[in-house]
């Protein structure tokens, strides 16, 4: 049986009174008093009232009206016309004296006669008492029997009393009902204005008025101070709704601003009834608590104490590199909502018998693992074969809803569209405009509260049905919006216009957005400056579908700007997409010349919805368009989202030095027209180097480096460098240098990308070897201070070679080059060795001998010089300066020469300590007694001439001198070939005599030795000399 009908019959008649005062704000009290009103929800006839009983004949139904009567004072309503039973929810109020507590109040059900007088109802069951009285508590909100008359047997929950008519006596009159609702906390009755009486909200609701609560509100988390909205939905098997759904839901409506619902009675829906205004939340908070009754239902990957919504909290919470809405975890179509959506969740732990996160509530008990709010209601049903808001939905709806729930829950079904044969039309879903009841085919959040969003008396085109798809209508109620409102980073949210500009809505964007005149459109347009996180979605001159950020102006005409045009050709902004198949259908249209209004829905939004009438078969006022299905937001949302992003890499250095960084400069461009929302890049290092750093937050694991480069607006770019640490033994262990090769790729996780070839690219990086060889000491070991000329000595020069990087190991040769002054000798000339794998750290030491000698007399300086060089041809040493060290030392000459001990004895006998030993220093030729030089021994220094052993005066200070402080120059007798004779070579030499005490000599030695100075007649400088002989020493 149809309702409508009464429904309907009852809007026209409070048109103007009943709805909109009933859910104004309450007047602001006076001192010492406090707010009291009572609501009459119902009224009717129980005896027969069609021109009888309580209406006279021939005047049809009754015109009723109430009397109510508040500690005495009589209060009376209007009057609704030829009725036999009506909803009119009456508000009487009035303001009382903060000292009385406990309430009187009397209610009377009148029928008005212009002819005979107005008649008075029975509404108690009280006999020979036509009015119902009861006392109200201040205290609670509760009533009970009067305590003048308590025999009318109405104590709360009991919320409807009628008559007894004439069953006792005489003096009842003809038998009504009256329903009622009492609020000690406002003049309005219902406090928030969401359409939940405050005594419902309070103590709860009583569908039949009987002496049960039907709706316990309160244990389902209904306030009298802040706005509620219930919603039972019900689900086909396979289409149960997700938490992140659910949850992105309740937080659009938790975020709602301060003032929705304020001017919801200026929007009036088809079937005439109005929305209903509702003020701020008297307790002081904004927003909306939803209530989404989905049973028991679990979530499959819910978590006990697990965090809701990490998408939005600006945290890398997966350590992959990608924050929020650039995490794939975060932006799957139709899936993921910023506010609700957890990034990178961790496993369920649901089911495991534990309570991980002390709440008291374990697996299925813990809200954190339901999907929405388990309120009795809610769950699987059959398949139910609707089309829409058809007689199939309602008798699915009839068998799972409770019909006690009519006045308080919005119901809507989730289900499978059945096939074309069955449902021509292919739609996404269908909702009543100002109702109660909904279906959705899509499983998304976005439909399902596009769909609620019409219960709220919410249109296409905002507070118009069209047209749709307008730009400056951000909204879900807008068909390009319905999957959720684009944001900059990527990932989308829910919400009704204004949307948020923070997720918890703290901030919200201008409201409503500037009218847009196709006809007139200007460049540059910024529709709210003040909103970087949002964007709307136009059609541009090529008819494609083009995101656009709020606070940047549209390319209209997708030409290059700057410069901007003054004026654009008039152009179809809000048409549907382009071919083969334009979607969405609803939003095709050719106009060039249509003014779009922007639009308010959150101030508009009408929580009470009974005043919209409904039907137990049929849709009051549904939607006319056809819903996106979910195929077609899919493919709107890649439509949408479809752009050419591109990548190029650099390396720096190249080549590069083993053991040094390189680091690859990437940048990434949308190439596109339209925006990239959430675009990440992925560079894979060559296999041989380590990740040092980088510098945008990217996640580096082994070797590939994640980024999340996120939103690219068309044209823009985003640089990314990435260091990387090459092995300083990687050219040594390779024998050669050695080629890198790194790969960077970007992609665009909120679309596809058109153009894939410059999805990829490479950069080849080559390494060698470059390493700072240094020669770190180097000298002779043991420097000697003469030589006889004639003879040589080994000289060995010691030093250490040192690798200071980075390149290591480095094969390292050595050249040790030698010279020598002239008249001196030294060989060889230079020496090589080979050092191997010189390390950093650990130097090598090095010794090198050379042979050197003398044929000039006096002082010669050696020189040597240590080189160091790579060993490879490829290698190379950076700093030169290092890479030699020389060293040198200095020889006396010494001249060898023919002395003569005890001249003309033999043998030489040297008695100690008593003998002054008389020596000879031959005058000599070259190569005389096999000496190299040609000697003057008259040029001798005699006081400078030492006698002893050898050790004695050749290399120290030791040794007699002559004791006559001066030489004998005399021909003295030599020892010729032939011992035994002595000869005179008629060539003068030197005579010198020393004391043997002094000398040194010990018994046992068998050489004597004398050395000196001499001047040279040709140059006139000093040299030495040195000279040996055969002894016999004699000691006592």
């Amino acid at each position: 049986m149809q309702r409508t009908a009464k429904w309907l019959r009852a809007i026209a008649a409070l048109a103007g009174f009943a709805l909109v005062p009933a859910f104004v704000p309450a007047q602001a009290q006076a001192a010492g008093t406090r707010p009291f009103s009572v609501t009459i929800t119902h009224v009717g006839c129980v005896d027969p009232c069609s021109a009888e009983g309580l209406e006279a004949a021939l005047e049809g139904h009754p015109d009723f009206y109430a009397k109510v009567f508040i500690n005495g004072v009589e209060h009376r309503t209007p009057t609704i016309d030829n009725v036999s039973g009506i909803d009119p929810y009456w508000v009487v109020s009035t303001e009382l004296p903060d000292t009385i507590q406990n309430v009187p109040v009397t209610i009377q059900i009148w029928d008005a006669d212009d002819t005979s007088g107005d008649d008075l109802g029975d509404d108690t069951p009280h006999d020979d008492d036509n009015n119902l009285d009861f006392t109200v508590s201040y205290t609670d909100g509760k009533w009970r029997d009067t305590a003048i008359n308590k025999t009318d047997n109405v104590n709360w929950p009991q919320s409807c009393s009628s008559g007894d008519s004439d069953a006792g006596s005489d003096e009842d009159e003809p038998a009504v009902k009256v329903c009622w609702d009492v609020s000690t906390t406002s003049t309005s009755g219902d406090a928030d204005g969401d359409g939940l009486l405050d005594g419902w909200e309070r103590n709860g609701y009583n569908e039949d008025g009987d002496g049960t609560i039907d709706v316990d509100l309160p244990a389902m988390g209904a306030k009298a101070d802040h706005k509620d909205v219930f919603l039972e939905l019900d689900w086909e098997a396979g289409r149960a709704p997700s938490r992140a759904a659910i949850q992105a839901m309740k937080k659009a409506f938790a975020a709602a601003p301060p003032n929705a619902g304020a001017s919801a009675a200026s929007r009036q829906a088809d079937n005439g009834g109005s929305g209903v205004n509702a003020p701020p939340n008297p307790d002081g908070t904004s927003g909306i608590n939803l209530h989404v009754d989905t049973g028991g239902l679990l979530d499959p990957a819910g978590r006990e104490g697990g965090p809701v919504g990490t998408c939005s909290d600006g945290i890398d919470n997966g350590a992959d590199g990608l924050i929020d809405g650039n995490d794939p975890t975060c932006n799957r179509r139709l899936t993921d909502y910023l506010d609700a959506s957890v990034e990178n969740p961790q496993p369920t732990n649901c089911g495991d018998g534990v309570n991980n996160d002390g709440d008291a509530f374990t697996d299925d008990q813990d809200p954190d693992c339901l999907v929405g709010d388990n309120l009795g209601g809610g769950g699987a049903i059959p398949a139910p074969g609707a089309c829409g808001l058809d007689s199939a939905f309602y008798a699915s709806r009839d068998l799972r809803f409770q019909k006690n729930r009519r006045l308080i829950f919005h119901y809507g079904q989730i289900s499978v569209l059945p096939g074309v044969a069955t449902c021509p039309d292919r739609i996404g879903g269908e909702g009543e405009i100002g109702g109660n009841d909904f279906t959705v085919f899509n499983r998304d959040a976005g439909t399902i509260m596009h769909e609620l969003g019409h219960n709220l008396n919410l249109r296409h085109g905002g507070f118009q049905d069209d047209p749709n798809c307008k730009p400056n209508y951000v909204s879900i109620m807008n068909y390009d919006l319905q999957r959720g409102i684009p944001r900059v980073g990527g990932g989308t949210i829910l919400d009704y216009s204004p949307p948020r500009r923070t997720v918890d809505g703290t901030s919200r964007g201008q409201n409503p957005l500037p009218d847009l005149k196709e006809n007139a459109l200007t460049e540059p347009t910024i529709l709210d400056a003040a909103d970087p996180n949002n964007r709307i979605v136009f059609v541009d001159s090529t008819g494609q579908k083009v995101p656009n950020n709020l606070n940047t102006s549209p390319n209209w005409n997708r030409d290059v700007d700057p410069p901007f045009e003054p004026t654009v050709p008039p152009t179809n902004i809000d048409d549907a997409g382009p071919g083969p198949v334009r979607r969405p259908s609803a939003c095709i249209n050719t106009s060039t010349d249509e003014t779009l209004k922007g639009s308010d829905d959150w101030t508009f939004v009408s929580l009470p919805f009974r005043q919209f009438g409904d039907s137990a078969n049929a849709a009051i006022n549904p939607e006319n368009d056809d819903v996106p299905t979910t195929s077609e937001l899919l493919a709107m949302d890649e439509e949408q989202n479809t752009t050419d992003v591109g990548v190029t890499v650099t390396d720096n250095p190249d080549p590069v030095a083993a053991g040094t960084d390189v680091v690859y400069t990437t940048v990434v461009t949308n190439h596109g027209f339209k925006p990239a929302a959430a675009v990440t890049l992925v560079d894979t290092l060559p296999s041989q180097v380590s990740y040092i750093s980088d510098d945008a937050a990217c996640h580096p694991s082994g070797a590939t480096v994640t980024c999340g480069v996120g939103d690219l607006l068309p044209g823009a770019s985003r640089t990314v460098t990435i260091t990387a640490h090459v092995p300083a033994d990687l050219v040594y262990n390779a024998s050669g240098p050695v080629t890198l090769t790194n790969r960077a790729t970007v992609d665009n996780l909120a679309g596809p990308d058109p153009v894939a070839d410059n999805d990829t690219a490479t950069t080849s990086t080559t390494v060698v070897a470059v390493a700072d060889l240094a020669v770190t000491s180097f000298g002779v070991t043991a420097p000697p201070t003469q030589v006889l000329i004639g003879q040589t000595l080994d000289v060995t020069l010691h030093g250490t070679v040192a690798n200071n990087g980075p390149s290591s190991p480095m094969d390292a040769v050595v050249v040790t080059a030698a010279t020598a002054d002239p008249g001196a000798t030294v060989t060889p000339s230079s020496s090589t060795r080979n050092i191997p794998a010189l390390a950093v750290g650990t130097p090598q030491s090095l010794d090198s001998t050379f042979t050197v000698g003398c044929a000039q007399p006096g002082s010669h300086t050696y020189r040597f010089t240590a080189s160091v060089t790579p060993g490879r041809p490829d290698d190379t040493d950076p700093v030169a300066a290092n890479n030699h060290r020389p060293a040198e030392f200095t020889l006396d000459c010494v001249v060898p020469v023919a002395i003569n001990i005890q001249p003309g004895s033999n043998p030489n006998s040297v008695n100690i300590p008593a003998d002054t030993v008389p020596v000879g220093v031959l005058t000599t030729r070259a190569g005389e007694y096999a000496l190299p030089l040609a000697f003057n021994a008259t040029t001798i220094q005699p006081l400078t001439v030492r006698f002893g052993p050898r050790n004695v005066v050749y290399g120290g200070t030791g040794g007699s001198t002559e004791v006559h402080n001066r030489g004998h120059i005399q021909d003295v007798v030599e020892r010729t070939m032939t011992p035994v004779e002595r000869v005179r070579d008629g060539d003068l030499d030197m005579m010198l005599h020393f004391a043997s005490a002094p000398s040194g000599l010990q018994r046992g030695d068998t050489e004597a030795c004398a050395k000196g100075s001499f001047i040279d007649g040709a140059t006139g400088r000093t040299y030495r000399f040195f000279g040996c002989d055969a002894v016999r020493v004699v000691q006592p």
